[in-house]
């Protein structure tokens, strides 16, 4: 019981801190935006050949193609895709974006700090009783909308750390915090490589929007009854690598690793008729072009 109640603290502490964090961001979109140092590898092609007036508009257009698991702890896996849109000023920073980040605009930057307002969609495949999501119309795709903070540090130009704090808003219920830090190399003005660690940890609304199955969905899923608890819900690891071919255009790939633990793992769904081992594979590719 003490352990139980230990875990209830430390989610209403980490979701005031995240509301906390939501209201100084939201105060600061109204200042102006800091400046910055141009990172000496960021743009080191793209930037010298479009970028214009101050005025002007880069826009990065693409989209990846996924190969993941139908729904988090799923033994089988689908094929699908998400866009790649960015807009940002000329002359500014364009920051390391990885696969697995959610949709973010930084309110605030530093040389090597950045925050702001974060969302991520999860679309969820195959059959929608395995799920607490809902689902969209006939299609068999369960949605789930979360939106909360990012905090991104880059202690030096070759180590990113990045922390997420996101509201499931519909669809599912619950905070979620995601960590990742990864060790980034430059091997050559074309050649962008990343690797490193991942961390999620959930609170037990979340948990059991994704992991637990009350009386009617066990019954007809010819499961366990499962109440899933607060905690840790994955660990892993990540590699990403992408190429400049010219100014504009750029290829990328990336490979994720994902293990469910501890009540995720013991979920019968997960258990039973799924894995705990997760893999993401993606190739991608994007093209910039000034906008005036």
């Amino acid at each position: 019981m003490a352990h139980s109640w230990g875990m209830s603290g430390l989610f209403r502490q980490l979701r005031g801190w995240a509301c906390a964090a939501l209201l100084v961001l939201a105060a600061l979109c109204a200042g102006p935006r800091a400046s910055f140092a141009q990172d000496p590898y960021a743009n080191s092609i793209t930037n010298p050949a479009i970028a214009t007036a101050s005025s002007d508009w880069i826009v990065t257009l693409g989209g990846w193609g996924v190969v993941s698991p139908e729904f988090s702890g799923s033994s089988h896996y689908d094929f699908g895709g998400t866009p790649i849109i960015d807009i940002r000023h000329a002359g500014s920073r364009e920051w390391l974006s990885l696969p697995k980040d959610g949709i973010d605009y930084e309110l605030f930057e530093t040389e090597n700090f950045r925050a702001g307002p974060v969302g991520t969609i999860r679309w969820d495949f195959g059959n929608s009783e395995d799920r607490g999501l809902k689902e969209i119309g006939n299609t068999g795709i369960d949605l789930s909308l979360e939106l909360g903070a990012f905090v991104e540090y880059w202690p030096t130009d070759w180590w990113r750390t990045r922390l997420e704090a996101r509201n499931a808003v519909y669809g599912a219920e619950g905070w979620v915090f995601d960590l990742s830090s990864d060790f980034v190399w430059h091997a050559t003005p074309q050649w962008t490589l990343a690797a490193g660690p991942r961390l999620s940890i959930a609170d037990s609304d979340y948990m059991n929007a994704y992991y637990g199955l009350n009386a009617h969905e066990a019954e007809s899923l010819h499961l366990s009854k499962y109440e899933a608890s607060a905690g840790v819900r994955s660990t892993g690891a990540g590699i990403y690598a992408e190429y400049k071919w010219n100014d504009q255009l750029t290829t990328m790939a990336s490979f994720e690793y994902e293990r469910l633990v501890a009540s995720a793992a013991d979920s019968p769904l997960v258990r039973d008729d799924g894995s705990p081992d997760q893999f993401t594979f993606g190739v991608g590719a994007k093209y910039q072009f000034v906008w005036k």
